[in-house]
């Protein structure tokens, strides 16, 4: 057995310092790179220039770093190293790029930390070490000064997976292995100005040249998630739960038991964080899989510009880019798509807007009619209507346009048909796809949910103006024959308008007002995080003191009875998360919910919540 530790051999070998950039190819991360042999992984990698087409062959090159496998072409994210358990690897690194590489994560992850290994110009160092511990790592190169381990410069793309399987079980025979990266610098390309550009993608392509997924009703689909990014992503899946299976970063992986497994439609996940994750498509159709940071699908990351009227074609293929796989479900062998369920009950939603709410922008909102007449054309309300539908109960929704522009609604966390989903151009399936709603057009949605429990609404078009201007609300399912708990406390985070520095709405306000609670009554807390960019972190205290909650349900998903338990009353909520908590007090008090909102270049915004208690 190999002690755990990393011999190094260094050696020049005279590679010109200028060599001419190859072209880099995207890695689907299907194929595990080297020669495994009799417990030894045997694989030379090197360090090239390159020219990177993350918008596939008709868009612009981007100067890059990136790791090839010796004889082979460049490619992004690097060579896949997977082995099981107990496997000695032996893996050279010739650098032939114009600086020093410092390079991390080639090593066993049962340490304690990420040893540094220096590569100089021209170099070759020779790695050697056992991979014992389980789970989803990474390895990275930096030729920046600094200590960080990610970049988004050119060598920002000096990344590969390291992926270590349990010994003696074979992994799953379609596991996808999907690496997120993302790259902001100048761009030089011939044919293009000169520019700082900024692109996000997902095994070396941007949306909607990444590669599609293709499975069948009833599949079991396996995906490793690995953010080698410099930004967090809230990862966001469309139609399904996710059964979450480990969590990690780069220097070790927990890979969680059955009884800490949990289910989500939304997962924050921190630059260099990885995660594993399973799922069954129960309906067939087109899905998505994305970031739910608006500005990380936004049309603005293309390299290529698109004309303004892109914004009203096709909204997925011309007006979104980025970190977006998409998913094909096809039907069951002689299986066909579920009929629309006749409706038992009816709701008609207006999208409104009116002009100068917000200086001299727009406001925007979805308002549910009650009573026999519509609301008025112009009224707008922050937050948008709550809806209240029932589990098990079909429900057709007409959404009426009244705007001056296209929209389009994604009810997200509900399991529904993929005709309704709300990503205009692309939910549904071939020949019956969603189409943006119109200006003065209206379009019904038909949804029959399955579960009760904390869900949200919002537009899925021109994304990051109508969502930071209002059109985003409350959707809750209620269980057949209940009623409304009177003593349910909603607490809904979104935008304060498109403007810069614009302060974060709680309840549709800036300034929210007090909530009340009883004394000796159990309250159920929801909490619903669907600000465009910000992870919120939510604590209730009593002055400086934490408090303490029952943890009730994520994203809608009621929690095993191991995780719902009383535990410090503090979340940290991503974008398109929600969360569920029961809070009983036996006395008369005056708390606070703080809602901490952080900011790149100035001090955190704190927005205080007083709850009365009496």
């Amino acid at each position: 057995m190999l002690p755990l530790l990393t011999l190094f051999v260094l050696h020049f070998v005279g590679v010109p310092h200028h060599a001419a950039a190859a072209r880099v190819m995207p890695n689907d991360n299907r194929t595990a790179a080297g020669t495994l042999s009799r417990g030894v992984l045997t694989l030379r990698l090197e360090a090239v220039p390159g020219l990177w087409y993350p918008e596939g062959d008709s868009g612009p090159g981007i100067e890059v770093y990136a790791f090839a496998e010796v004889g082979k072409a460049p490619q992004i994210p690097g060579p896949l190293m997977r082995v099981p358990a107990g496997t000695e690897i032996r893996t050279s690194i010739t650098n032939r790029l114009p600086s020093a590489i410092i390079l991390r994560g080639l090593q066993d992850h049962g340490a304690a930390g990420l040893d540094t290994v220096q590569i100089a110009v021209g170099a070759t160092r020779e790695l050697r070490f056992r991979a014992d511990a389980v789970g989803t790592f990474f390895y990275v190169g930096r030729t920046s000064p600094g200590t960080a381990l990610l970049s988004a410069t050119n060598d920002s793309q000096l990344l590969g997976a390291l992926i270590v399987d349990a010994p003696g079980v074979m992994p799953p025979a379609d596991e996808r292995v999907l690496m997120l990266s993302l790259w902001q610098d100048t761009m030089r390309a011939p044919g293009y100005k000169v520019e700082e550009k900024e692109t996000i993608v997902v095994n070396g392509l941007s949306w909607p040249h990444t590669e599609r997924l293709h499975y069948t009703v009833g599949d079991t689909v396996h995906f490793r998630v690995i953010n080698a990014s410099v930004a967090p992503h809230p990862m966001h899946l469309h139609g399904f739960y996710y059964t979450v299976l480990s969590r990690g970063n780069a220097v070790r992986d927990t890979v969680y038991t059955t009884r800490q497994r949990r289910q989500a439609v939304t997962e924050f996940m921190t630059a260099g964080s990885t995660m594993a994750m399973q799922w069954v498509p129960t309906r067939p159709g087109n899905w998505l899989f994305h970031c739910h940071l608006i500005y990380h699908i936004d049309a603005a990351l293309r390299l290529t510009e698109l004309p303004d009227s892109a914004h009203h074609g096709n909204h997925a293929i011309e007006a979104m880019a980025g970190l977006i796989t998409g998913i094909e479900v096809a039907p069951k062998k002689g299986g066909t798509f579920a009929a629309d369920p006749v409706a038992r009950r009816n709701i008609r939603l207006f999208a409104n807007e009116r002009a100068n709410v917000f200086g001299s922008k727009l406001g925007y909102s979805f308002i549910m009619q009650n009573g026999p007449n519509p609301p008025a054309i112009d009224s707008v309300q922050f937050p948008s209507s709550t809806l209240l539908l029932r589990k098990g109960e079909p429900t057709a929704i007409t959404v009426i346009n009244r705007t001056h522009n296209a929209v389009s609604i994604h009810w997200h966390g509900i399991e529904l048909e993929s005709y309704y989903d709300g990503v205009a151009g692309w939910s549904g399936w071939k020949g019956r796809v969603q189409p943006m709603i119109a200006p003065g057009d209206t379009f019904v949605v038909r949804m029959t949910p399955d579960r009760s429990g904390t869900f949200i609404y919002h537009t899925h078009s021109d994304e990051s103006n109508q969502l930071n201007s209002g059109l985003y609300g409350p959707l809750f399912v209620l269980d057949e024959g209940a009623s409304p708990d009177p003593n349910e406390r909603i607490f809904l985070i979104g935008e304060g308008g498109p403007q810069a520095n614009a302060l974060p709405f709680v309840n549709g306000s800036a300034t929210p007002a007090p909530i009340d609670m009883r004394v000796g009554a159990t309250h159920r807390i929801r909490l619903i995080n669907i600000s465009a960019a910000s992870r919120k972190r939510i604590r209730l205290v009593a002055d400086t003191t934490l408090l303490e909650w029952k943890a009730a349900a994520k994203d809608g998903a009621d929690l095993t009875p191991d995780q719902a338990v009383m535990r410090p009353a503090e979340v940290l909520l991503g974008p398109g998360e929600t969360a569920d908590f029961d809070v009983t007090r036996s006395k008369s008090e005056v708390l606070t919910l703080e809602i901490v909102t952080p900011h790149r270049d100035r001090p955190p915004q704190v927005t205080r919540i007083p709850v009365v208690v009496r």
